[in-house]
């Protein structure tokens, strides 16, 4: 099982433009659901799996710059 930590780092270091606008949900470096709707996509990735907690992010459609 990896770290919500490494998650978040995996998560940062790729590119999920083709998810533009959607919410992520991502288990061990996977994604492992995508959904317009964050309620929906927290019912489907709870009812697959039940233990695990996903970390669930909304990926913007434009580029932020700090």
């Amino acid at each position: 099982m990896i770290s919500s930590y490494k998650n978040y780092e995996w998560y940062l270091e790729n590119d999920f433009s083709k998810y533009s606008g959607k919410w992520l949900a991502i288990i061990d470096k996977k994604v492992v659901g995508v959904n317009k709707d964050v309620e929906k996509l927290v019912y489907e990735v709870k009812d697959k799996y039940p233990k695990r907690r996903p970390l669930i992010s909304k990926v913007r459609s434009k580029l932020s710059i700090l």
